[in-house]
């Protein structure tokens, strides 16, 4: 496979991946602040990840795998979102187990944003 459509490709992912990887930053630093902290970082990384969701939608990866992974971690970013509204929303009676399990998905975001910058 030809690298350079993907390293193209890839230099456009990283500019729209920047508020993802920013939003969940702030996600993962709201988690030790408040719930009101907590409900603006998630919208924040809802919006920045359906955005970057359409753009994948729209600019195919070259790179079968490569694209897989940030979808992956697309997909990831909803469920932290969903997990942190349910957290909020419910007054979960084990807030350090849903934290744990917020840092946890915050982390499979790391890895897979990780693959963008390694490509």
């Amino acid at each position: 496979m030809d690298s350079e459509p993907t390293a193209e490709w890839s230099i456009r992912a990283t500019s729209v991946l920047e508020p993802v990887t920013c939003a969940k930053r702030r996600l993962s630093a709201s988690l030790s602040v408040n719930e009101f902290a907590m409900s603006l970082a998630a919208d924040e990384l809802e919006a920045a990840a359906r955005e970057a969701t359409a753009w994948m939608a729209a600019n195919k990866c070259p790179d079968v795998v490569l694209g897989t992974r940030i979808a992956w971690m697309l997909n990831t970013c909803d469920e932290v979102v969903l997990n942190a509204q349910l957290a909020i929303a419910k007054h979960s009676a084990d807030i350090e187990a849903v934290i744990g399990r917020l840092g946890d998905l915050l982390a499979i975001i790391d890895i897979y944003s990780q693959t963008l910058n390694a490509s």
